[in-house]
This record gives C-alpha cells, sequence and structure tokens, in this order.
C-alpha cells in the first residue's frame, strides 16, 4: 500500500496489512492496521522514504514521519511486551552509522507511546528498538502504537520488526489471608 509516497508492505509475512493512511507528519501521521497472525515476527517492511520525502516531524534529522500502528492480536496467546525494532536490513540489527532510528538525538521529538502498556524502554545501541511493556493485549484485541521514525542516510527499504515475548515464568499475585480474631482479646 503507498500513501503520500511511502510504500508499507506486508510481504515478509507474519501478518497481515489492513490498510495505510495520514501524511508522516505528527498532527497526520501515517496510521499502519495490522493484525497479526502467527508466533514469530512480524515485518513491515518500508519504502520510500528518501531526501525527497523529507523530515515531516520537525526533527533535525535528514527524513523522518510519524507512525501509529493499530495492532490486532488475531493469535492465541495474551502479548505481554511488544518490542519493536528497525532494520535497515532484514535480519540484522541497526547500529549507530545507518542513520536509522526512532529519533534519536538529543533534543529529538520521541512522541513514543502505547494505549495497552503503560511503560516504552527506549535502546539506541547497539540496535533501534522500542520495548513497550508493562500491559497485555489479550487475544482478539487491539494496540496502538505512536512511533517517530527518522534516518540520516535514507535505504531503498527498511523495516519495523515486531515481535511478541512470552513470559517463561510468573507469579501468581499474592494471596490474600484471612485474619481471624481472637475471642479473648
Amino acid at each position: 500500500m503507498t500513501v503520500a509516497g511511502i510504500t508499507f508492505s506486508d510481504a515478509e509475512g507474519g501478518f497481515v496489512l489492513e490498510s495505510a493512511t495520514g501524511t508522516g507528519q505528527l498532527d497526520d501521521p501515517f496510521v499502519v492496521v495490522e493484525r497479526i497472525t502467527g508466533k514469530g515476527e512480524a515485518a513491515l517492511s518500508v519504502s520510500g522514504l528518501t531526501p525527497a520525502f523529507g523530515n515531516r516531524v520537525g526533527t533535525a534529522h535528514l527524513a523522518g514521519f510519524a507512525l501509529v500502528k493499530v495492532v490486532r492480536n488475531a493469535t492465541t496467546e495474551a502479548w505481554r511486551d511488544f518490542p519493536v525494532e528497525l532494520q535497515e536490513r532484514r535480519g540484522d540489527q541497526s547500529p549507530y552509522g545507518d542513520g536509522l532510528s526512532f529519533a534519536q538525538a538529543p533534543a529529538a521529538i520521541r512522541s513514543i507511546r502505547s494505549d495497552r502498556f503503560a511503560a516504552a524502554q527506549m535502546f539506541d545501541e547497539p540496535r533501534d528498538v522500542v520495548l513497550f511493556h508493562d500491559g497485555m493485549v489479550a487475544p482478539g484485541e487491539t494496540v496502538t502504537l505512536r512511533i517517530i521514525v527518522t534516518d540520516n542516510t535514507p535505504a531503498a527499504r527498511f523495516y519495523v520488526v515486531q515481535r511478541r515475548i512470552q513470559p517463561t515464568a510468573s507469579l501468581s499475585p499474592p494471596r490474600r489471608v484471612a485474619r481471624t480474631r481472637r475471642a479473648d482479646g
């Protein structure tokens, strides 16, 4: 799907791209609606981010846009963490030198947030990852993620890779202990 000069694709598999709208500006972000169907990675392929496209988010980067991902959980498992990673070459981490980032800079407008995860942790090095956590997306539910993507050396194509992490262990909630009152005092 091509919108405002950027092409979004689900060709890498693991999810279905349902729609894409917007211009990529902060007040009119690209809104990509997806349905994740598998357990593995889901890599959104993005092309068209060039110097001619420009920077639509006001950071000091050569090119950039605001992105809202609306992701439906069409799997049978709840998502408790949701890492999103940028990759210039599929399967390789995005190092500092490739210019691709989630608006990495001292005074950048990061604007990273989610409606179902209370926290988001940024990792700029050695790879560009946002880990959304402290929440849950049950099967059939939808999560909305807001990110900024920038690039100082735009490549023909890059990837927004999503993973759903299942906990390896968890603690049961603390049990309430009934307190009894002694009759004698």
